[in-house]
């Protein structure tokens, strides 16, 4: 339970802002020889800075007993309805639709079996998930990446039932263990474990404020070069702690940011092509386009038109 609220005051800094959250659902499902998943929600009723953070806890092997791995999430986002006459399932599909909804923070955790793990590992030519020589536990702090986030809405709100429900989540867990797997399982035996300069407070401050500038001027990119002389680090540093932090590059996580940023000028404030390609620093019109198309899979005008 520690392991929790610490996650918790991860993801809302203010101690006194935590306070607001009262627990409106809590469920398990245990998946046999496979996994745990438990899930417990919060609303709150004002507004919450909450920040989407993730663990990575691991028990090394003992006694015969494979290593067991155990992921926890919050995330926010997610609504929970007060109108019983409206599910929770449905709102997941509709949630723009739904006028009871209230905002959410959800603790996710995912608890693979020990077994689970050691059978996964059988026969593998190349390294284990985790280095055989480790002997210690430990509790590493990840960013969860966008496709982390769309696999746990997913598990969080679906119609599934029986085996086919245990089936699907043993899936989409896995899915969560490969896309985690990037953050703190290295083929570099020296870097397995991520990042080791990260281990300073300072350091990451450093990796924070880089992605607090590059949120401040979405509408002028910045380079790599000039990002590291701002925030005072090696670029090398800089690629690999952001990374590290938050399960991407620096000019994927910007264009995300700026994209999305793009389709709510576009899609909410009904702004021109023209007018958001300006705001966004583009030059060109079809650059802006072809940007706009790959990360959102549709083109500005036809986004407009929905």
């Amino acid at each position: 339970m520690k392991d929790l609220q610490d996650l918790l005051a991860m993801a809302i800094p203010q101690p006194a802002m935590s306070h607001q959250l009262q627990l409106a659902e809590e469920s398990s499902i245990s998946v046999p020889d496979c996994l745990d998943f438990t899930l417990q929600r919060f609303t709150y009723e004002s507004a919450l800075p909450v920040e989407d953070v993730a663990m990575v806890v691991y028990q090394p092997a003992k006694r015969g007993q494979a290593a067991a791995i155990e992921l926890r999430y919050c995330v926010a986002g997610s609504k929970y309805c007060k109108n019983p006459e409206c599910t929770d399932q449905l709102c997941a599909g509709k949630k723009e639709q739904c006028s009871d909804k209230v905002p959410s923070v959800d603790l996710i955790t995912v608890r693979f079996q020990p077994t689970f793990i050691q059978a996964l590992q059988k026969g593998a030519t190349s390294y284990s998930i985790f280095d055989n020589q480790s002997r210690k536990p430990f509790v590493k702090s990840i960013q969860p990446c966008t496709k982390s986030k769309s696999v746990l809405e997913t598990m969080v709100h679906n119609d599934y039932e029986g085996v086919l429900k245990n089936i699907f989540l043993q899936s989409r867990a896995l899915d969560l263990l490969l896309y985690s797997s990037d953050q703190f399982v290295k083929n570099d035996i020296d870097e397995r474990y991520g990042c080791r300069f990260l281990t300073q407070m300072e350091d990451r401050g450093k990796i924070e404020k880089a992605r607090d500038i590059l949120l401040e001027q979405l509408d002028a990119p910045i380079t790599i070069r000039d990002l590291a002389r701002r925030v005072a680090m090696n670029e090398c540093y800089l690629k690999k702690g952001f990374k590290a932090m938050y399960g991407t590059t620096i000019y994927d996580y910007f264009q995300k940011e700026r994209m999305e940023k793009a389709k709510g000028l576009l899609y909410e404030k009904g702004m021109s092509v023209s007018e958001v390609a300006m705001l966004m620093g583009y030059s060109c019109i079809s650059h802006f386009s072809t940007a706009f198309k790959k990360h959102t899979g549709l083109k500005p005008c036809e986004l407009l038109l929905r």
